[in-house]
């Protein structure tokens, strides 16, 4: 692969998932770890992204890849993190998802799984739902006449380009509902909490995390580091974390201290 090639990789990688490890790209494009890091300097002298400890993030805070674009990044670890998620989910529990992608393999964990006990659903992602009805009612099945094993609620409300439903309307759904575990998904993550680069999404995310007896933080270790428009939680609202190998130690060290339990899936 030529060197022009090689950073246009690099910056393809930065700007549709917002940042990038440089072990991660030296594992991607076949070149050292050194190879990589010449190129991301060189990148960032063009303005083109912002080098990090460790990696590179987009220079547009506020970029959102579409939904469907952000569903195959890092699908490895979303799957292990899911797994982790999917074991906390108890007979006859209520449960709450936020929007993103790891949110939605979470359900697809759930609803995959043998036997699944009636749940409470309540969640601003439409993927989510799409999940949970689908499940009920089989490839096969004609949905109006099939007997539901969970109840579903949508939030309702505008829909973002990471197919969330947000604004006055959800925010007022959220006000007067209550959950026992809430999984929250994040755009990034870094000593300051929980971010995203859309407003109104922020303000939803909000009020999911006040509706929860218990939030669970779901993010692979690809969204350390990265500075997100709007925050919506910080380490105090958190009660768990799971995230995946590769998360830098002083990361998981900053985790460890603010947060009773911080799982890394696998």
């Amino acid at each position: 692969m030529l060197a022009e090639q090689r950073k246009k990789r690099i910056l393809h990688e930065v700007q549709e998932n917002g940042a990038a490890h440089v072990q991660d790209l030296s594992r991607l494009l076949g070149v050292s770890p050194m190879t990589v890091r010449r190129d991301l300097a060189e990148l960032d002298e063009q303005g083109l992204l912002t080098r990090i400890h460790g990696g590179a993030e987009s220079t547009t805070s506020t970029l959102e890849p579409a939904y469907s674009e952000k569903m195959s990044l890092n699908s490895e670890a979303k799957g292990a993190i899911a797994r982790a998620a999917a074991d906390m989910v108890g007979a006859d529990q209520s449960i709450g998802f936020s929007a993103g992608t790891t949110c939605t393999r979470i359900a697809q964990e759930v609803t995959g799984r043998p036997e699944p006990s009636r749940l409470t659903v309540l969640t601003n992602s439409l993927p989510v739902a799409d999940e949970f009805f689908r499940s009920q009612a089989g490839p096969e099945a004609d949905p109006a006449k099939t007997s539901d094993p969970h109840q579903v609620l949508l939030t309702g409300g505008e829909r973002t380009p990471s197919d969330a439903l947000v604004g006055p309307l959800a925010d007022a759904t959220l006000g007067y509902l209550h959950v026992d575990i809430l999984f929250l998904g994040a755009h990034s993550a870094g000593d300051a909490g929980l971010t995203t680069p859309n407003l109104a999404e922020a303000r939803t995310n909000r009020a999911l995390v006040r509706s929860a007896r218990t939030v669970v933080a779901v993010f692979d270790h690809t969204k350390w580091g990265i500075s997100g428009l709007a925050g919506f939680a910080d380490w105090s609202e958190i009660d768990v974390v799971i995230t995946s190998p590769g998360l830098p130690k002083e990361a998981l060290e900053f985790m460890q201290e603010k947060i009773d339990k911080v799982v890394i899936a696998s």
